[in-house]
């Protein structure tokens, strides 16, 4: 039996539902009706399907992205994580555009090669850092993505990976396995393997996904050039470092990879030996985007410069003396050397220079003016390319140093400008408003206060019931009244009677 005809097969013991179908408002009515009044109120637009999400009583959902846009594609994805029912299991799949994505705990410095990615032949590939862990990896529309989110207690990553592979062999690819590092590999006949898939997961409370890339037709050579950082072997991060590895394309087509992965998802998946219902959704772009505001604000923060740069981890930059760089795109011609009696070291985090050690004199009188002045002149200073180039230039005792503007040059187009959103406020919209995060916040906030204040009134509740009982036992002896919990009371009988009457303990 061919593959296509156990898909058709399985398709037709699944009740696939779209929501498009189950929830859009009937706009027509029926002949015997009486027109509606002019003066009524316009009947609102029926919620989108992803709008519907969190209340649908489906198990199994299948989302297909229609957009290239990866900070779409990202905060779709989010937005399944922590908004789909907490017992539901979803698969989202996607392409995007020519992009560079890195982890969300990694330094782009040492992933990237900013100065090609800036370059005209590149300048179109978009840098983006998603709110997974996990290495660096390529996207293109050759390259198929795919997203299984579950329950927390049903995640594993393995049995998400055996499923693609079995979706590849419905499609003639026999020599698909899973590796010990979780990734699909295709296996040669020699033994060795080529990588076609890099996975990455995000768990939180209830929630977790699995997601991963399908080297299908991608270019290739794209991923060596542009995933090689002429800063990476200068450079040590306490962020996630990339496992480089040889890679392959598959050469199966997107859509019919598409369709066998939603058929071994649904085998894989379902509760009711393949009755389940199933929600359906192909995601358009400008209308998710037009019903969710969560995911608007979620692209708008994966293009700031906060997300993209400053989330980077603490790392330490140093070149050694005698170091002859690399020449960089842009800058032809300019391969500056260390100076044998030079340092160049740097500690950064967040993107926020801490400490700077740059000196190019042999005189050591020298080199000390020249280290402290350049400590002083870049600390707190963003690691950008721009900022490095024009505060080395302004340091007085590296002015008469050819070394030291070459390297300033050089440093200005290997680490880069930093592009994306500057304006970027996560508690105030584009357009004025307060944003969900803070409104959320504000909601965190007033809940925690009306906590504090039931406890306070608890507690004060049962002050004041203890120095009732307190008083009434004093006021019977006729000696002193408790006027406070605290033991302090006045007299009402005399000194004699006091000294014959002891304080009740409390």
């Amino acid at each position: 039996m061919s593959p296509w005809r156990g898909h058709l097969l399985l398709l037709r013991r699944c009740y696939f539902t779209t929501f498009r179908r189950l929830y859009s408002s009937s706009s027509s009515s029926s002949p015997s009706s009486p027109p509606a009044e002019s003066s009524a109120e316009p009947t609102p637009p029926p919620k989108t399907p992803i709008q519907l999400l969190r209340n649908s009583p489906y198990k199994l959902h299948i989302y297909r992205s229609k957009s290239t846009n990866p900070f779409f594609n990202l905060s779709a994805e989010d937005y399944l994580l922590r908004h789909s029912p907490v017992d539901s299991t979803l698969l989202f799949t996607y392409t995007n555009s020519p992009s560079v994505v890195i982890g969300r705990n990694q330094n782009p410095w040492s992933e990237l090669n900013f100065p090609l990615l800036r370059s005209p032949p590149y300048s179109h590939v978009n840098f983006v850092r998603r709110r997974s862990g996990g290495g660096t990896v390529y996207h293109d529309l050759g390259n198929l993505c795919w997203s299984v989110i579950m329950p927390r207690k049903a995640f594993d990553r393995d049995t998400n990976a055996h499923m693609i592979v079995r979706a590849l062999e419905r499609l003639g690819v026999s020599n698909a396995a899973v590796n010990a590092r979780h990734d699909i590999v295709l296996k040669a006949e020699d033994g060795s393997e080529k990588k076609v898939s890099g996975s990455a997961y995000k768990i939180i409370k209830d929630r977790a996904y699995h997601h991963a890339t399908l080297l299908l037709n991608s270019e290739l050579s794209d991923i060596g050039r542009l995933l090689h950082s002429p800063l990476r072997d200068f450079m040590t991060s306490k962020g996630v470092e990339s496992v480089r590895s040889p890679v392959a394309n598959i050469g199966v087509d997107t859509e019919q990879l598409v369709r066998a992965i939603e058929v071994c998802f649904l085998k894989q998946y379902s509760r009711d030996g393949g009755k389940d219902e199933v929600s359906v959704v192909d995601l358009e772009e400008e209308e998710t985007i037009k019903g969710r505001d969560y995911i608007r604000e979620g692209m708008e923060e994966l293009q700031s410069t906060k997300w993209l740069y400053t989330q980077t981890p603490n790392f330490f930059l140093q070149i050694p003396s005698k170091t002859q760089l690399p020449e960089l795109p842009g800058l032809p011609g300019l391969s500056p050397v260390i100076p044998e009696h030079g340092k160049v070291k740097l500690l950064a985090t967040n993107a926020k220079i801490l400490s700077t050690t740059i000196t190019t004199s042999p005189d050591p009188s020298v080199a000390f003016l020249q280290s402290q002045e350049s400590h002083i002149r870049l600390l707190n200073k963003d690691f950008s390319g721009p900022s490095l180039n024009s505060t080395i230039r302004e340091i007085k005792s590296l002015s008469d140093s050819p070394s030291a503007h070459e390297l300033a040059s050089w440093l200005n187009v290997a680490v880069g400008e930093w592009i994306g959103d500057k304006d970027w406020d996560e508690k105030i919209g584009k357009d004025g408003e307060k944003t969900l995060r803070a409104r959320a916040a504000e909601r965190k906030l007033e809940r925690y206060k009306h906590g504090k204040a039931k406890i306070e009134e608890k507690k004060n509740s049962k002050g004041a019931k203890k120095a009732k009982v307190r008083d009434s036992v004093l006021d019977k002896q006729g000696v002193y009244k408790v006027t406070q919990a605290t033991n302090e009371f006045e007299v009402e009988g005399s000194s004699a009677v006091i000294e014959k009457k002891s304080t009740p303990s409390s």
